[in-house]
């Protein structure tokens, strides 16, 4: 079986949902709330998990309730914990999220031990990573931690796909050693200061990334879709039709996208399947729970007649 390693956070998740988020100063009445396990890494470690891959997940998380639950719920998923970090120095990682009528979620994030991960935590993993074919990171763990990631996987010939979330961690520096990166619509403004308002915008957008030594990228566009950009060819994919419950689906994508690609399937093929398997996340409720499993994906694209050049092993 082909791993995948995925550096990245791990945070509680407070999920609120509200007919209209507040305005400032405002106190409104929730429909509904719960908690939940997330974070950008252990939300693309379980997807990787739920289509049929190994995860290798390096993370961290603090000595406290959270992260003892976090840890139990990685492991009812299947997912390795043993390359986890704990640590006293902080919190684990906190997210505050408001759903509105329309799906549209806003959030607030403290990092806390998310920020602990060192560059000497992935050193001390590096015969792990140099066993998976390909490497995923995010960037809401302290920025030496993805760093060092990177240069390990270049050194070991990984795939490298970067996930710029948030916004706020983007550098440079963060962002040399990918052979892939995936921004959203406020990613890439932030990046590049293009507005992507159009397939057009993209493409612009995606051409400044190649100047910048990024030949291949997929400017995530949200309910429209994603263009998908290498140096000899281009293509817009049209996101799925479907009743969205919950719009969040980043790391849904970055997971199916590396499942994909491990199977040596080429971007635009990879790419057409993570928009498969997002279009089915997102009529779920949950960054996590709402991951679908690669039998619910088959069954899904039987049920739409889609059809996807993608061989599980």
């Amino acid at each position: 079986m082909k791993k995948i390693c995925i550096v990245g956070s791990l945070n509680t998740d407070i999920v609120m949902q509200t007919k209209k988020f507040p305005t400032r100063g405002e106190n409104t009445v929730g429909q509904n709330a719960v908690v939940l396990s997330g974070g950008k890494g252990g939300n693309a470690a379980t997807a990787v998990c739920r289509l049929g891959k190994e995860a290798v997940l390096i993370s961290s998380v603090g000595m406290d309730y959270y992260g003892e639950t976090m840890l139990a719920d990685l492991t009812e998923s299947g997912i390795n914990i043993t390359h986890i970090k704990r640590t006293p120095l902080s919190h684990t990682g906190l997210t505050t999220i408001i759903i509105d009528e329309s799906a549209e979620r806003t959030m607030v994030v403290a990092p806390g031990a998310n920020m602990q991960l060192t560059a000497q935590d992935i050193t001390d993993h590096a015969l792990e990573i140099q066993q998976c074919s390909v490497l995923l990171v995010q960037l809401e763990v302290a920025e030496e931690a993805v760093i060092q990631a990177m240069k390990l996987a270049k050194e070991s010939g990984l795939l490298v796909i970067i996930d710029p979330a948030p916004a706020e961690g983007i550098t440079m520096q963060a962002i040399r050693y990918a052979d892939i990166l995936i921004p959203n619509e406020q990613e890439t403004k932030h990046m590049t200061g293009i507005e992507v308002a159009n397939v057009d915008d993209a493409l612009q957008a995606a051409k400044y990334f190649q100047l910048l030594g990024i030949e291949k990228s997929i400017i995530k566009m949200g309910h429209r879709g994603a263009l998908v950009y290498t140096p000899s060819k281009w293509q817009f994919i049209e996101a799925i039709p479907v009743d969205a419950v919950d719009t969040v689906v980043g790391d849904t994508f970055s997971g199916a996208l590396a499942c994909s690609l491990a199977e040596g399937n080429d971007l635009f093929q990879a790419a057409w399947f993570a928009t498969i398997v997002s279009a089915l996340k997102v009529t779920r409720l949950g960054p996590r729970d709402g991951i679908p499993t690669m039998a619910e994906v088959e069954a899904f694209m039987k049920a739409r007649n889609l059809q996807q050049p993608y061989l599980p092993s």
